[in-house]
């Protein structure tokens, strides 16, 4: 497998980390559909057949529009498509106030220690930097890196290298394009991370620059050699009936999670568990070793209410 093309589509919540939730429970949920090359020739037309069937006369297919029949009809048909073609499915999701809680958290510490270092200084500053700027996380983009990073998994886990990645999805605006891209690199590059600032010196009365890099050393046991090869990311025509199904996938199990019974509803989303119950429960569950859970959407950006469940 040298190539492989990942579709993916949202759904649910894809604000901004000082947004908090709009209703208990809710979530943000990024899902994908991994077709291998070889396969795609075979597969597409399938799904594209099924796209067409239910387009409408005129402009784009909007699920919405359907009759509640015929989006059931829908689904059905586009689920048995992805059986019959063996297609691996993954799902990233995070609750909408564990990410908001875990930034109302940051900005606090980070303003704790502003003030106490500005505190221990008994004159003023040398170097004066502008007041911060508040620059919350986007979810679209947290939800689109642990997509990707799941992706990558699969592919390690399969012992793949130097596979060639595009990814299509539906229409997304440029910016975010280029947010997910610079997430997708960043994921696998091992390269000295910079991180440069300006202040302006009172004493020389002139702009001064600043930088600090961090270095991470890895053993040569935990080094992989090149996963991914290149990567693209295109926005997909309206007629794609594999966007479609990722479309359906992301939306359907969006509302898997929206209708959690009060038992279930903070508890964690990125296990196979969580999503058991799904038609597509087998192919979302595609690794073959789990590990210890999610560390990040699970753990860092768990759901306040989580704690005991």
């Amino acid at each position: 497998m040298t190539k492989v093309i990942f579709y993916c589509d949202e759904s649910g919540a894809k604000g901004y980390a000082d947004q908090m939730e709009s209703e208990p429970g809710e979530v943000g949920v990024f899902a994908g559909i991994m077709v291998p090359e070889d396969v795609l020739q075979f597969a597409k037309p399938a799904f594209d057949a099924i796209a067409v069937r239910y387009a409408p006369s005129s402009g784009k297919l909007h699920i919405a529009d359907l009759t509640a029949q015929q989006q059931q009809q829908l689904r059905e048909e586009l689920y048995a498509a992805v059986r019959e073609w063996n297609l691996p499915c993954f799902w990233y999701a995070v609750h909408v106030a564990g990410f908001n809680s875990h930034h109302v958290e940051r900005e606090a510490l980070t303003k704790e220690l502003r003030e106490k270092l500005a505190a221990r200084d008994n004159n003023p500053p040398r170097f004066k930097r502008g007041s911060p700027r508040s620059d919350p996380p986007s979810l679209h983009v947290t939800l689109f890196e642990g997509l990707y990073s799941h992706l990558v998994a699969f592919l390690i886990e399969r012992d793949r290298r130097e596979v060639t990645i595009e990814v299509r999805t539906d229409q997304v605006d440029a910016p975010i394009v280029e947010r997910f891209e610079e997430v997708a690199t960043e994921l696998l590059n091992d390269q000295p991370l910079v991180d440069q600032t300006r202040a302006f010196d009172t004493v020389t009365k002139q702009l001064v620059t600043g930088a600090l890099q961090i270095t991470v050393q890895f053993p040569d046991e935990l080094k992989l050699s090149p996963i991914v090869n290149s990567l693209s990311i295109s926005i997909a025509p309206d007629s794609d009936g594999l966007v479609l199904a990722a479309d359906v996938l992301a939306n359907s199990l969006y509302y898997h999670f929206k209708s959690r019974g009060a038992e279930q509803l903070y508890k964690p989303l990125n296990r196979p568990e969580a999503v058991a119950a799904h038609p597509l429960g087998s192919h979302l569950d595609a690794f073959a070793d789990w590990g210890e859970g999610d560390l990040i959407g699970d753990a860092l950006y768990r759901h306040p209410l989580s704690v005991g469940t």
